[in-house]
């Protein structure tokens, strides 16, 4: 096991159907080496908070379904690791379903910043 990491999770939330205005929640967790953007999340839905809305596909980078507003910055949240304190936000707000799940398909504007 490497060495452990206490970092800072800001999701942006949102549920159109129950909430006015979007708003964050911040998450503290223990990472690792090797401990992705994807773990993270995955990590605060069985642990801290199942309401969180995200999705993911593949696991391995392929299928984009994953993709994240980072630090200001469009990653691949299961190929992007958890190194530091992050903002994770939706590719467009605009489109969010709810919480970090957006409506459509990751356009090609999208996948050429990730």
């Amino acid at each position: 096991m490497g060495e452990k990491k206490t970092v800072r999770v800001k999701v942006f939330r949102f549920d159109p159907a129950a909430d006015r205005e979007p708003h964050y929640d911040t998450f503290e967790l223990e990472a690792q080496k090797g401990f992705s953007i994807y773990n993270a999340l995955e990590y605060i839905v069985e642990n801290l908070d199942p309401t969180l809305a995200f999705y993911a596909s593949c696991r391995i980078g392929a299928c984009m379904g994953c993709l994240a507003r980072v630090n200001g910055k469009v990653v691949r949240t299961c190929t992007t690791m958890l190194e530091e304190d992050v903002v994770i936000e939706p590719v467009k707000k605009e489109q969010v379903m709810r919480d970090l799940v957006v409506k459509g398909r990751p356009l090609p504007e999208d996948i050429l910043q990730a």
